[in-house]
């Protein structure tokens, strides 16, 4: 049992902890506290300078241009492969296929969802367009 007793006691001794260090002084007033508290940056480096500002929005607004104007034009083509009349257009194919085929079957049924998707997709071609034309003012 006394060995029991005095590992216990050997545990209990390393156990304890150190006495904590004091905690750093307080200030004496509100001016010292304050000085302590600030950061030693100027207020005017956190500031956005307006050329730089107005550099990056140009630079922003260029690229939104130039990425609707690409798709503006991808939507015109896929208008045209659909349903354009002087083309070989999905339109023309099916128009133009064989009788009892796949495609006449197609064209029968699919037809009038081909011309309404041209046809959203020629109000969407234009409002984009609108949206770019506003863009360049």
């Amino acid at each position: 049992m006394s060995y029991f007793k005095s590992r216990f006691d050997y545990i209990l001794e390393a156990d304890t902890a150190p006495t904590p260090e004091p905690a750093p002084a307080t200030p004496a007033n509100d001016q010292e506290a304050m000085a302590q508290s600030l950061d030693t940056a100027n207020p005017s480096d956190f500031d956005v300078k307006a050329a730089e500002r107005q550099q990056r929005v140009d630079h922003v607004k260029i690229e939104q241009i130039n990425t609707l104007s690409n798709w503006i034009s991808k939507i015109d083509d896929f208008i045209i492969f659909l349903n354009d009349t002087k083309s070989d257009s999905m339109q023309i194919q099916l128009h133009s296929a064989p009788c009892d085929t796949m495609f006449e079957n197609i064209a029968r049924s699919e037809k009038k969802k081909i011309a309404r998707l041209a046809a959203d997709l020629g109000g969407l071609s234009q409002s984009l367009k609108g949206y770019l034309a506003s863009a360049n003012d």
